[in-house]
C-alpha cells in the first residue's frame, strides 16, 4: 500500500479561479479496524457536523471514503480522520466540481471494504501487495520497446467511458468476478504467469486485492498503478488514455481535467450516456446513446 500522503490534485490557483467549487474526497486504507460499529457512531456525528456528504465505508479490514464538500467542509472532515491514529495522514485525492455528487451523507460498516471473490484476503495477506509504480515512471515503460501489460481490473460499463491505450480488459461485470475472468484469460491464452502486469482501476483500491491474489495463482511480475487512474490522469493527463473515467457518484464520469465529463448514468445498464441522449441498451445495438 502507498504511503500516507496528503498529497492533493489541486492548485491553490485552481481553487482561486473557482472560489465556490466543491471539493471531492476519495481514498482508503487497508488497516486493521478493531471496533467498526463504535467508529462508525462516531464518525456519523462527527462528519455530520462538518457538512460534508458521500459515504465512507468500514470493515475490520479498513476504510473507504468518498466525501465532498467546501473546502472548510473538508478540511474539517480531513481532521476527524486524522485525530485517530489508524486514520491519521490518510491520502486523500481531490478534484472539483460545481455542484456536490451526493445528496447525504451515509457511514456504513461491511465485512469488507471493497468485495472480492478472491479467498479471505485479511489485512495481514495485504502485507504482500504488489509494489505500486508512479505514472511518470510507468509512462516511460509504456513508451519503451518492451512495455509491460496493462490489466484493467474494472467492469465492462466502466471501460466504456474510458480506459488506456492497448489495455486488456477482463470483459467482467463485477468484481466479484476477477478470480474467473482472470483463469479463463489463462487457459485462453490471453494471460500468462510470465506477463509483466500493471493493474489498475479507478483510485486503486481493487487492484489492492487482486494484485496480492495475482501473485499467489503464480503470477511472477506483478504491479499496481499508484493511486489508480485518478492519480494517472492528474499527473500524465490523456497520455496513453483515451474517453473519461467512470466514478461511483452524481458525476457519472470526469474527464482529462479530473473534471465533471457531463454524462448521466443509464439504471438500466450502469452505462454512461451524454446528457440529452438516451441510451439504446434495451435496442439490439446493445449499450450506447442516440439523441
Amino acid at each position: 500500500m502507498p504511503a500516507a500522503k496528503h498529497d492533493e490534485y489541486l492548485s491553490p490557483d485552481s481553487l482561486a479561479v473557482r472560489p465556490a467549487a466543491i471539493i471531492n474526497l476519495s481514498g482508503y486504507r487497508f488497516v486493521h479496524l478493531e471496533h467498526p460499529s463504535l467508529l462508525q457512531a462516531d464518525l456519523e456525528q462527527e462528519l455530520g457536523n462538518t457538512g460534508v456528504m458521500g459515504t465512507l465505508l468500514l470493515a475490520e479490514e479498513g476504510i473507504n471514503v468518498a466525501l465532498a464538500g467546501s473546502r472548510e467542509a473538508t478540511d474539517a472532515a480531513r481532521a476527524c480522520l486524522d485525530k485517530r491514529a489508524e486514520l491519521s495522514g490518510l491520502w486523500l485525492k481531490e478534484s472539483l466540481s460545481d455542484t456536490l455528487p451526493f445528496s447525504k451523507l451515509k457511514v456504513r460498516v461491511r465485512r469488507e471494504i471493497i468485495a472480492f471473490d478472491g479467498g479471505e484476503l485479511k489485512v495481514a495477506s495485504l502485507a504482500d501487495a504488489a509494489p505500486h509504480v508512479a505514472p511518470a515512471a510507468l509512462r516511460a515503460e509504456l513508451e519503451s520497446d518492451d512495455p509491460p501489460v496493462l490489466l484493467d481490473t474494472r467492469n465492462t460499463y466502466e471501460i466504456a467511458a474510458g480506459g488506456f491505450t492497448d489495455a486488456l480488459s477482463l470483459d467482467i461485470d463485477n468484481f466479484r468476478d476477477f478470480r474467473t475472468a482472470v483463469n479463463a484469460a489463462v487457459a485462453n491464452g490471453r494471460l500468462t504467469h510470465d506477463d509483466r502486469l500493471v493493474t489498475f482501476c479507478t483510485g486503486g483500491i481493487r487492484c489492492e486485492k487482486a494484485a496480492p491474489w495475482l501473485k499467489q495463482q503464480g503470477f511472477k511480475d506483478v504491479r499496481q498503478i499508484e493511486g489508480g487512474i485518478l492519480n494517472w490522469i492528474a499527473s500524465e493527463g490523456s497520455a496513453h488514455w483515451q474517453g473519461d473515467c467512470f466514478v461511483f457518484d452524481d458525476r457519472v464520469t470526469v474527464d482529462q481535467q479530473l473534471s465533471p465529463g457531463g454524462k448521466t448514468l443509464c439504471t438500466r445498464c450502469h452505462h454512461a450516456v451524454p446528457e440529452g441522449t438516451s441510451c439504446t441498451c434495451d435496442e439490439s445495438e446493445g449499450p450506447g446513446a442516440t439523441p
